[in-house]
């Protein structure tokens, strides 16, 4: 008799441990669920984020563009985490035209100009007689050359050589003019 009393305490014991056990399973898949719906917003977030950029980078290697450029943020402006190296006169040249504080802005604007020069440049290297006028200053000019059969000196092995893009500055204005020709 003691041992059925025994049993029988036992298994009401393991009833009402049981139902506390589900409901507390319960809560952490809840909880679960909580997280990855979060998770689930957030990755639809960086999707959307992604497929702008992809939009936004597609608009702009287009020779066209509908929107004008956006304004250049010389104060928060970052060179793909590159050293900038400038030469201190045309920073201090630079910083005294445009009336800015610090040397260091300066050298941000040059950076700023370099860098859209480059991106321009690259964005049509595609394209042959490409050039990127700079008023009174020069001219960047993109001209591809056609492979080339060459013969080796001494072996008299003829070799191709690879097509090449190259770009060429040509200098105007004060520049051409000061140049000495030899």
């Amino acid at each position: 008799m003691f041992r059925l009393a025994h049993n029988v305490l036992q298994e009401t014991k393991s009833m009402t441990a049981v139902p506390s056990s589900i409901e507390r399973a319960g809560n952490e898949l809840a909880d679960i669920h909580k997280d990855v719906y979060r998770l689930e917003k957030q990755i639809e977030t960086v999707r959307e984020t992604v497929r702008r950029v992809a939009e936004e980078r597609s608009v702009s290697d287009q020779r066209v563009s509908s929107r004008p450029p956006a304004p250049i943020r010389i104060v928060r402006y970052q060179l793909r985490s590159r050293p900038l190296k400038t030469n201190p006169e045309l920073s201090a040249r630079v910083q005294q035209s445009l009336n800015l504080e610090t040397k260091k802005e300066a050298e941000i604007a040059v950076g700023a100009v370099v860098d859209a020069l480059e991106h321009t440049l690259l964005n049509n290297l595609g394209v042959d007689g490409f050039s990127l006028k700079l008023g009174g200053f020069g001219k960047f000019k993109v001209r591809h050359t056609k492979p080339i059969a060459r013969r080796v000196g001494f072996s008299g092995e003829t070799v191709i050589t690879k097509k090449k893009r190259k770009i060429r500055f040509v200098p105007l204005g004060m520049l051409r003019a000061s140049e000495t020709n030899n």
